[in-house]
């Protein structure tokens, strides 16, 4: 691609349903559509990062699976959480009671501590799927959007050590600890980019591809509680902050995975079909699109 009209790919948050990405990369891999710059929030920043290291997709496929099959990522405590959504679903007395005896436990635990999760074993995971390497220095230019909880704003970050900067990015708050870079204490990228396409707006990009996973909006909750009700009302903010942002982007995918929880890793080859399907049904459309966008590029800068 040349250097007048730059590509951008945004990777949206979603945890699990961030897989998906692995598919879109894959096909578009395979199709030749490649991309100048990327921008990653939460899980869209692992598999981000991972692909500017290393921008080959079928080592990103088998790191991905080693490392959900490891006794490392075992540790994390995460079946736990999946262990508690899949009882949820169950009927019966005895299983609702167990599930809301587990969500004590979590809740339990993060009012006395900043994280489920403790940093030493969040990053010690994170070092595991990542070369160490600075932003900057990565084979396709990349960029980190996390949450400041200082400041209360989207942090973009394009230099400095990639670990922690993707640490900082899916950080999700009570789960994950919140990350320290300079005066920023970082959280989950998604609580104000969950698609990160205004970044590489920023950073140059003539034309952005933006890959959505996040949860079907159909998806509602009982409301039997207050939490129920204060969930759901971030899910509709969020759901009308992405909405927005999606607006500036030139092609969005959509995989259908919203049914995957945040913490079923266990569906990657699910999630990853998905994502193949969902960029296979907009090759042509991507490529179309590209051509009209440089065309129209190009005759502005000779008229």
């Amino acid at each position: 691609m040349s250097k007048f009209f730059k590509v951008g790919l945004a990777l949206g948050g979603g945890g699990a349903r961030g897989l998906a990405h692995l598919g879109v990369l894959k096909v578009l891999e395979e199709e030749g559509i490649f991309f100048d710059l990327m921008a990653g929030t939460s899980f869209g920043a692992i598999i981000g990062a991972m692909y500017a290291q290393n921008p080959r997709v079928k080592d990103l496929h088998q790191r991905v699976s080693a490392f959900l099959y490891s006794p490392q990522f075992k540790r994390t405590k995460i079946f736990f959480i999946k262990k508690h959504y899949e009882e949820e679903k169950r009927v019966g007395f005895i299983w609702n009671l167990k599930a809301y005896l587990q969500r004590g436990i979590f809740f339990g635990i993060s009012l006395q501590k900043s994280s489920f999760i403790s940093e030493r074993d969040f990053l010690e995971n994170i070092n595991g799927l990542f070369d160490d390497q600075n932003i900057e220095d990565t084979a396709i230019p990349f960029m980190v959007v996390s949450t400041d909880l200082i400041q209360g704003r989207e942090i973009v970050l394009d230099k400095g050590p990639l670990r922690r900067a993707v640490a900082a990015s899916c950080a999700i708050p009570g789960v994950f600890p919140p990350i320290n870079i300079g005066e920023y204490k970082l959280v989950d990228g998604g609580w104000v980019n969950q698609v990160p396409v205004n970044p590489l707006i920023g950073g140059g990009a003539d034309f952005i591809i933006a890959v959505d996973t996040s949860e079907d909006e159909v998806a509602v909750r009982s409301f039997g509680n207050g939490l129920d009700i204060v969930l759901r009302a971030g899910d509709i903010t969020r759901k009308a902050l992405s909405d927005l942002q999606l607006k500036q982007a030139d092609v969005i995918l959509r995989p259908k995975i919203g049914n995957i929880h945040w913490s079923d890793f266990w569906k990657m080859e699910d999630a990853l079909k998905e994502g193949e399907a969902a960029a296979r049904e907009k090759v042509e459309e991507i490529r179309r699109a590209i051509r009209k966008k440089r065309m129209r590029k190009l005759l502005l800068m000779n008229s």
